[in-house]
This record gives C-alpha cells, sequence and structure tokens, in this order.
C-alpha cells in the first residue's frame, strides 16, 4: 500500500497499518519497527538515506524514548522539525 509516495511492508488490522513493519518513505527514509492504528509505535528505527539513524519508542507517531546509543546525526537530521515532518509523512494520507 503506498500514501505520499510510501510504500508499507507489513502487517494489518481492521485494514490499518499494525504490527512489525517496514515503511520506506519517497526520500528514502526507511522506518523499521512497530505500527498501532497506521502510526509509528513501539520500538522502531528511521534510517537515513545518509547512513544516520534514529533509535526510539515511539508512541502514537512520536518519538518518546530515544535510546542514548544513536549515532550522531547530520545537520539536516538534527532538527526535530526533520523528524516532525518524517513522523507526518509516515502515517499522512493522500486527500487527492
Amino acid at each position: 500500500m503506498e500514501y505520499t509516495g510510501s510504500k508499507y511492508i507489513g502487517e494489518y488490522v481492521d485494514g490499518r497499518m499494525e504490527g512489525k513493519a517496514k515503511y520506506i518513505l519517497p526520500t528514502e527514509t526507511i522506518y523499521v519497527g512497530e505500527m498501532k492504528d497506521g502510526m509509528f509505535h513501539g520500538e522502531g528505527t528511521l534510517y537515513f538515506p545518509s547512513g544516520s539513524q534514529y533509535d526510539a519508542i515511539w508512541e502514537n507517531g512520536l518519538a518518546i524514548k530515544v535510546w542514548l546509543n544513536s549515532p550522531i546525526w547530520t545537520h539536516l537530521e538534527k532538527s526535530p522539525g526533520a523528524i516532525t515532518i518524517v513522523e507526518t509523512a509516515s502515517v499522512t494520507q493522500s486527500r487527492g
């Protein structure tokens, strides 16, 4: 299933993305982890094309705890706004 150019590979419950998943965004950023009700939820990692990653525990699409051993990020990826954009893009359905 694709939304806004993204690709979802994973489990569904009642037609919603839920369970273990791999989510590939158009930017080639990849989320691997748990989903619930169409959002990042539980343990999961964002892998950026630059090679850096963001390991976190997610709740309703937001990172609530970041593992201390996450690698150093590039300038763009240090921006909380960039993470919000990635999170929003990963769960927002096109209204076209």
